[in-house]
């Protein structure tokens, strides 16, 4: 009976502690968070559970209407779950997150619409390609998993509409590519690739290790009535302009790092 008495009294305390960090506002909870948090947090309103940030900025990252809503339930397994949306600069994020104190960040039903040279700023990635890219991405994933900011593991499908990549002066359409991404039997991510329109018909295979090194394989060939616009960017990829096949292969690291091109025969 006091067994009983003592885990009422317990729930009842958690119950009441809970209640006191949902009614929190966010902006005192910022306040006391603020500096062991990787962001800049202006006008908070609401509370610590459901509440609403005007900006967040984390480096060169800067979101807008930001609105959360937290999980209680994940608490009790040592997560902290949450539903969240933003606004871009020019687009908009929304995902149910999931986060461990190990690291592990995973993010359901994930959706990111946004330019695809915004995109490479946000990834870090601005300066350290060899190209310039151009159009827009429209990311939808069931399951995204990141530990310690490293992709472990992607299930959706990556859009890019109007893509264009751009080597100085010279420019190739590549009209709109779908990425579609599984998990793989051991662990990592697989892909397949494939476009529609643009200067060249485009096909890939796509696997990524949870080191962050992927290898893509392409064949490529160029489309009937190439315009004459892009034929210098077609000879400096060693693509013909008479429509025969070309294989190859790129490889890196998702940071950018060890980026090789380099052809395939067969």
């Amino acid at each position: 009976m006091k067994l009983r008495l003592l885990g009422l009294v317990l729930l009842g305390l958690l119950a009441y502690a809970l209640f006191l960090l949902s009614s929190l506002p966010a902006a005192h909870a910022w306040s006391l968070l603020s500096r062991h948090m990787p962001a800049q947090a202006y006008g908070l309103s609401g509370t610590l559970w459901n509440g609403q940030a005007a900006v967040v900025l984390q480096e060169q990252r800067r979101l807008e209407a930001v609105q959360w809503e937290l999980r209680p339930a994940s608490l009790l397994t040592g997560r902290l779950g949450a539903d969240i949306q933003a606004r871009l600069p020019d687009g908009r994020l929304r995902s149910e997150v999931v986060a461990t104190p190990t690291g592990r960040v995973t993010a359901r039903q994930l959706r990111l619409d946004m330019p695809a040279a915004e995109l490479v700023q946000w990834a870090g990635l601005a300066g350290r390609l060899p190209v310039q890219l151009a159009g827009r991405f429209d990311v939808l994933m069931r399951e995204l998993v990141l530990v310690d900011q490293r992709l472990e593991q992607a299930d959706g499908l990556v859009n890019w509409h109007a893509a264009n990549v751009r080597f100085g002066s010279l420019a190739l359409p590549l009209g709109d590519l779908a990425l579609r991404l599984e998990p793989t039997a051991d662990g990592a991510t697989g892909g397949t690739l494939v476009n529609q329109g643009g200067a060249v018909d485009l096909s890939g295979t796509l696997q990524i290790g949870q080191d962050g090194r992927f290898v893509l394989d392409l064949t490529t060939r160029a489309r009937d009535a190439v315009d004459q616009d892009v034929v210098p960017a077609l000879q400096l990829l060693g693509i013909p302009t008479d429509g025969s096949p070309v294989r190859g292969r790129l490889s890196g690291n998702l940071d950018g790092s060890g980026l090789r091109l380099e052809p395939l025969e067969g």
